[in-house]
């Protein structure tokens, strides 16, 4: 049997994987570029080429309007671009086959942000909070649509932050209508036409939430879930020491989050006891950390520097923590088994990861600002 259409099968061989870790990671890359060949698939990303959703996203693969699927259940993350997007398990290959794939049209809970971030904050510290406010099950099997100024004062690589993280609050999608933004991305990305959906003007919302981001403060993930958030100042004063600290994941990758943390890294040092780990989402992303000189930047400073993947969010290839290290990361999951068997990372924004890692433990950002 064959795909039903190859052109519309998209493979992200790269998104967990930079340099397999294992000779049975290594085989299982073999038999999916043998696979690809063998049907005829079109659009394969391979080792290095970096995370697999943004690429999905830079690569024109995501027109608003249309619906999109991944065996990945960061796959609500296509909303970003005003489509539907979300994860399936054993349905894909009844869709590889097929082409067609059932789907329950699910409630929308609206979250309308408004206002600006003070110092130190960010778009990880606002969906943060909407983490432990909604909180893991608070969506379940909804559709969360993000609206308001602030939302649209954001880029798309910071808005996808919010559309990722949909499911980490149970939301079947995540749901941003496009603006000039989005049309802006969109240019010389896509393949073809496209229209844009709308929400009907006299639509209502099962639920809404309605924020003001300028009263939000740096916030933290812990242990052993992302929804469990906390602020920062009052996890710094139990001066947890860090071992390591990671910027990159599909929520921390992208030139604006390494701008933040070179922000508070410079003119400053490593501590000497905590390793720095830097891994651009893709390709594309790369080349602008060299053309700003940050890829050199943090070389300087004595990071280490990936080739564009997922990085330590998953213990794929290097990264991993040992027993009782503790990790804190811009990546989206702090579940035990993501990044070491141990249950010792903290997720947090690009401040508060770089924060850590020139003071060996972690510490409220504004300090550094």
């Amino acid at each position: 049997m064959r795909p039903y259409n190859p052109d519309k099968l998209i493979f992200g061989l790269g998104h967990h994987v930079c340099l397999p870790a294992s000779n049975q990671y290594a085989h299982d890359l073999v038999v999916s570029r043998e696979a690809a060949k063998k049907y005829g698939l079109k659009h394969v990303y391979d080792v290095g080429t970096g995370n697999g959703h943004i690429l999905m996203l830079e690569k024109g693969h995501v027109r608003p309007g249309y619906v999109y699927v991944g065996a990945d259940s960061h796959s609500t993350i296509y909303g970003v671009l005003g489509a539907f997007g979300t994860p399936l398990s054993a349905e894909v290959a009844e869709l590889l086959l097929t082409g067609r794939m059932w789907f329950k049209v699910p409630p929308t809970i609206r979250v309308t942000m408004e206002s600006k971030t003070r110092k130190g904050v960010c778009a990880r510290d606002v969906a943060q909070h909407l983490l432990g406010t909604i909180e893991a099950d608070g969506a379940l099997w909804k559709a969360l649509d993000f609206s308001g100024s602030y939302m649209y004062s954001l880029s798309v690589y910071q808005r996808m932050i919010f559309s990722l993280l949909s499911v980490e609050m149970g939301a079947v999608t995540g749901f941003v209508e496009p603006d000039d933004v989005t049309r802006d991305f969109l240019k010389n990305r896509v393949r073809g036409d496209y229209e844009v959906i709308y929400n009907d003007k006299d639509c209502t919302f099962e639920k809404e939430y309605f924020v003001d981001v300028g009263e939000i403060e740096p916030l933290i993930a812990i242990p052993p879930r992302p929804a469990e958030t906390r602020k920062v100042a009052d996890i710094a004063k139990q001066n947890i020491k860090v071992d390591q600290a990671f910027i990159g994941g599909c929520t921390g990758s992208s030139l604006e989050d390494f701008q933040m943390a070179a922000e508070i890294l410079k003119n400053r040092k490593l501590h000497p006891e905590t390793r720095l780990i830097i891994v651009p989402g893709t390709m594309e992303i790369q080349s602008q950390l060299l053309k700003e000189g940050l890829y050199e930047f943090f070389i300087n400073i004595g990071a280490v520097v990936s080739p564009p993947y997922c990085g330590p969010c998953q213990m794929c290839c290097y990264g991993n923590i040992g027993d009782n290290e503790i990790m804190i990361g811009t990546h989206p999951r702090n579940q035990p088994g993501r990044a070491g068997k141990n249950s010792g990372v903290y997720l947090a924004s690009p401040y508060t990861v770089a924060a850590a890692a020139t003071c060996g433990k972690i510490v409220d950002p504004r300090e550094f600002l």
